[in-house]
C-alpha cells in the first residue's frame, strides 16, 4: 500500500527527483509533504502513470495550478460549474474525463490529490481514503472531513456535465466525441437519481443556458470590485453578442 509516511521511511531510497516534470492527465496522485519536519528531496511526491513515483520541489498547490499551461482551462470550467450548482468548498479539477480531486477543502493551503479517471474503486476508513488504481495500485491519503463517496459523486458529476455539453456542442458542427478506452470512476454515477442529477440537460437550450451561465461566470469575475459593474458587463455582453454575428 501506498502512503507517504512508506515513502518517506521504507521506501524513501526507492524515489528520485525529477525537477524537469510538467504536469499531464497521467498524474494519479500527488502527495503533500511540504510540511513535514525532516530533510527531504521536494515537497510533493508524484505517483505518475508513466513515470512511477518520485519527488518533485514544487508544493501540491503549485503543480495543480499549472495544469492551466496543459489544458488552457485549469480551474476555470469546475469553478463555473460549481458557482451554477452552488457548491462551495472542495474545488476539483475537471476537464472532461480528467478529474483530480482534492482531499481537503482549503484552496490556499497544499493537500494530497487522488486522479477519479485513474480508479477502480474507492473506500472510506474514518479519517482515511483508500484508492485501487487502473494498474493494481493501492493509494491510502488522509480524509479529515466529509464522506468520501459523496465527494467522488460530485466529481464525476461535474466530469458528466462537461462531457455532455461538449457532445452537444461537436454534434453541432457534424462531429462525434470518442471517449478514452478507460475513464475510470467516471461513469458510475449514470444512472444516479439524486437531486442533483435531476438537472441533467435534455434540450440544446438548456445547454445554451449552461454556455450563458459560463459567460456570465467570466463577467463576473473580471468586473468583480468594479465600479459601475453591472454597466461594464453589460457592455462586454453586447460585445460578445457583435462577435457571433457577420457584421
Amino acid at each position: 500500500m501506498i502512503t507517504s509516511d512508506y515513502l518517506l521511511n521504507q521506501g524513501i531510497n526507492l524515489l528520485f527527483s525529477k525537477e524537469d516534470f510538467t504536469v499531464d492527465n497521467e498524474i494519479i496522485a500527488l502527495l503533500d509533504v511540504s510540511n513535514v519536519p525532516r530533510m527531504i528531496n521536494g515537497k510533493t511526491i508524484v505517483v505518475h502513470e508513466k513515470f512511477g513515483i518520485f519527488f518533485v520541489q514544487r508544493t501540491t498547490k503549485q503543480l495543480m495550478n499549472e495544469f492551466h499551461k496543459f489544458n488552457q482551462v485549469g480551474f476555470l470550467l469546475s469553478k463555473a460549474l460549481m458557482k451554477y450548482f452552488r457548491m462551495k468548498r472542495n474545488i476539483p479539477m475537471v476537464f472532461g474525463f480528467c478529474s483530480y480531486m482534492p482531499m481537503s477543502g482549503g484552496s490556499r493551503n497544499c493537500t494530497d490529490w487522488i486522479a477519479i479517471h485513474w480508479l477502480n474503486n474507492v473506500e472510506q476508513c474514518g479519517t482515511s481514503a483508500k484508492f485501487e488504481t487502473d494498474n493494481g495500485l493501492i493509494i491510502q491519503m488522509d480524509f479529515p472531513k466529509g464522506n468520501l463517496h459523496d465527494r467522488v459523486h460530485d466529481v464525476c458529476f461535474l466530469s458528466e456535465q462537461q462531457v455532455e455539453t461538449l457532445e452537444s456542442i461537436v454534434a453541432k458542427a457534424n462531429m462525434k466525441m470518442i471517449p478514452p478506452r478507460y475513464v475510470g470512476l467516471l461513469n458510475d454515477y449514470n444512472d444516479c437519481h439524486c437531486l442533483l442529477h435531476e438537472d441533467i440537460l435534455v434540450t440544446w437550450s438548456d445547454y445554451g443556458d449552461r454556455l450563458g451561465s459560463l459567460e456570465n461566470f467570466l463577467l463576473d469575475e473580471i468586473t468583480r470590485d468594479e465600479i459601475e459593474a453591472d454597466v461594464t458587463k453589460e457592455i462586454y455582453r453586447q460585445k460578445i453578442y457583435r462577435i457571433k454575428k457577420l457584421y
